[in-house]
């Protein structure tokens, strides 16, 4: 197994890196069955079901720290930034606003 990498995310950036690694992909990305994409889904799960605006705006907006793979953290880049979607539609620039950059690895 890899190393584990600290990514700070907020919620919303949780919920993108889910719709476009696992919803709008279809499971075609290999590797998001993994404990990281899981522990996603579950922080997701938790979602208030009111329809009170400041409740669902502070869930959002609230930051998790993840523990992410090596491995976890380049399938996730590689579904926001190297590949196009298998519904061949323009990833969305928002990704650059709650994804941190990954430095290179040469």
């Amino acid at each position: 197994m890899g190393d584990m990498v600290k990514i700070e995310l907020t919620m919303y950036g949780i919920a993108e890196v889910v719709k476009w690694c696992i919803e709008k992909n279809n499971g075609r990305v290999p590797g998001t069955d993994t404990a990281g994409f899981k522990k996603m889904q579950a922080l997701l799960a938790e979602r208030p079901q009111t329809g009170d605006y400041f409740t669902l705006d502070q869930f959002w907006k609230k930051k998790v720290l993840l523990d992410l793979t090596e491995e976890e953290v380049h399938i996730i880049d590689r579904c926001l930034y190297d590949i196009p979607n298998y519904e061949n539609v323009q990833l969305p620039q928002i990704r650059h606003r709650f994804w941190p950059k990954q430095p290179a690895s040469h």
